[in-house]
């Protein structure tokens, strides 16, 4: 059976997308996202403290398990920076 032209189109469209984010993810690297200000690691942590699981469980869904992992990951760093300086 003969491939559809449209389906052809999609493709080929879909290929140039990908293309197309591979090269402003690698341009765009080290720039600070578009109109975001940082947040210091005292506010992430009070950020987290103040989350419902119900909130990660949202995250998750919304925008998938491998970006929620590292943001979890990166609090996970903030506490263990934070609780060394507090031990005595």
């Amino acid at each position: 059976m003969k491939e559809s032209i449209y389906d052809l189109v999609v493709d080929e469209l879909l290929a140039r997308q990908k293309d197309i984010k591979a090269e402003l993810k690698e341009r765009f690297k080290r720039t600070r996202p578009f109109r975001q200000e940082s947040v210091s690691p005292k506010e992430a942590l009070v950020e987290y403290d103040e989350m419902a699981p119900e909130q990660i469980d949202r995250m998750r869904e919304q925008f998938g398990d491998e970006p929620v992992d590292l943001y979890l990951g990166n609090i996970a760093q903030i506490q263990e920076r934070y609780s060394g300086r507090y031990q005595k």
